[in-house]
């Protein structure tokens, strides 16, 4: 029996788009599973962060900490160790939040992510500086309710651990916290 055309046709598409499935999904894969860089080296023993996770947020704290407009002669987020005081604080609060901000350090970090944010497919940890604020900037200012989300919470731990070091104190007019008597014994 002689096949029409129109069904020749329907299974050409059909290999076609399950060949153009298998090449994209080929092509992601390597996307989404290619490792960044651990540039930051944890200072201590590590309470929530992966070594790799600790260098991810230690990229994107360098980069928003402390932000535009501070001269060179601010201390640098490394310098202050923002990600061992982001381990720290986040392994006291809730395992489920810890595991949310492990997962949004991998979202962040993904080649895969990149690609579809700011036509990057490079892992964060691997980008120049310029690249590195551009991923950042098409986070803030994405579509997706999600990633907005995620750049305000990841910006505000970095800028919260950098500020809450002694050595920004007097350079943002604050005394320090108050000293607070005590007691008889």
């Amino acid at each position: 029996m002689m096949r029409s055309h129109s069904s020749e046709r329907r299974s050409f598409l059909k290999k076609g788009i399950l060949g153009a499935a298998l090449l994209l999904v080929g092509g992601a894969v390597p996307l989404a599973l290619r490792g960044g860089l651990d540039r930051a080296r944890p200072r201590g023993a590590l309470r929530l962060f992966t070594p790799h996770e600790y260098a991810i947020f230690a990229a994107i704290a360098a980069r928003v900490a402390p932000g535009d407009g501070a001269d060179a002669s601010w201390p640098t987020a490394e310098a202050l160790d923002c990600a061992g005081k982001a381990d720290a604080l986040m392994a006291q609060a809730h395992p489920a939040v810890g595991t949310e901000l492990r997962r949004l350090l991998h979202l962040f970090e993904s080649g895969l992510s990149g690609l579809f944010t700011n036509a990057q497919p490079t892992p964060f940890t691997r980008l120049a500086p310029a690249a590195m604020d551009a991923r950042l900037e098409a986070w803030r200012h994405s579509r997706v309710a999600l990633l907005r989300s995620g750049y305000q919470a990841l910006k505000r731990l970095a800028q919260a651990t950098y500020y809450s070091s002694p050595e920004v104190y007097a350079r943002v007019g604050y005394p320090g916290p108050p000293v607070v008597p005590q007691g008889p014994a």
